[in-house]
């Protein structure tokens, strides 16, 4: 079975009030320091706004273009987004003709 690849990105969303528990930020409420992963928060631990439970929580995650089994080949293309695959193909689109262009002004 083929299954896309998903990476999560140390966040997330309350169902409740859609406040965000971002990993890098912690929670200064209550406190949680920087760096706490959201398995690690005290089982006493309670959404900063709405005051739900961590098992309100979902898990933000972005999905890979590309197949699980995929991502180890290639040069490290195979991990990025579809976003970022568009945004590095025109973006080397758009810097050869421009540097192609430039040729015209040489003397």
């Amino acid at each position: 079975e083929e299954k896309f690849a998903v990476r999560d990105l140390g966040k997330h969303q309350c169902r409740s009030c859609g406040y965000v528990y971002d990993q890098t930020v912690g929670d200064p409420s209550y406190p949680i320091a920087p760096g706490v992963e959201f398995a690690q928060l005290p089982e006493d631990w309670r959404c900063s706004t709405c005051g739900a439970a961590k098992s309100y929580f979902n898990s933000i995650s972005v999905e890979v273009a590309g197949f699980a089994e995929n991502q180890s080949y290639g040069f490290g293309t195979n991990t990025l987004t579809s976003g970022q695959k568009s945004l590095l193909i025109y973006g080397s689109l758009v810097f050869f003709f421009i540097l192609f262009l430039s040729g015209y002004f040489l003397q």
